[in-house]
């Protein structure tokens, strides 16, 4: 008996159209959120590296160090300038946007808190945008809290 394999001639070239296609998709999604995954890494980490400076380096640091108290954006600005910008790898700077709240004094509403024993919270917020434009434009943030020890 013969077999007739005219009928199945082209069935490889076919599933090939479609296998291929959605293979090559899903290894480029997986490793554009690959991407995402470590870029939201960094921003956890350049959260808690800023939180980290901000909580050794409050009131009592800056009058043991020779410094001006200084006001928030004092505050904000070096933190940002010595903990997070030095350790950024993979994001672009202009995307990074960080921000950093002390709780007000007790009895001195719009005082901010830098003493020993308070707390600071730092936001680093990063607008991703893809790689491949696969999807928008995503909005990365992380938070993190510490006592202010020094």
């Amino acid at each position: 008996m013969r077999t007739h394999n005219r009928r199945r001639r082209a069935a490889t070239t076919v599933e090939a159209a479609v296998v291929l296609p959605l293979t090559f998709f899903l290894f480029l999604a997986t490793w554009v959120g690959a991407m995402g995954i470590f870029r939201y890494q960094e921003v956890s980490v350049l959260a808690r590296e800023g939180a980290r400076y901000a909580s050794t380096h409050g009131y009592q640091y800056r009058k043991d160090s020779g410094l001006a108290t200084g006001t928030t954006t004092d505050w904000t600005k070096d933190m940002k300038d010595n903990a997070i910008t030095p350790k950024m790898v993979d994001l672009d700077p202009a995307k990074v946007t960080v921000t950093c709240a002390w709780p007000d004094v007790i009895n001195q509403p719009g005082k901010p808190d830098n003493w020993p024993g308070s707390k600071v919270d730092v936001t680093v917020t990063y607008d991703w945008l893809p790689e491949m434009y696969l999807i928008g434009p995503i909005h990365l943030s992380s938070t993190s809290s510490m006592p202010i020890t020094n």
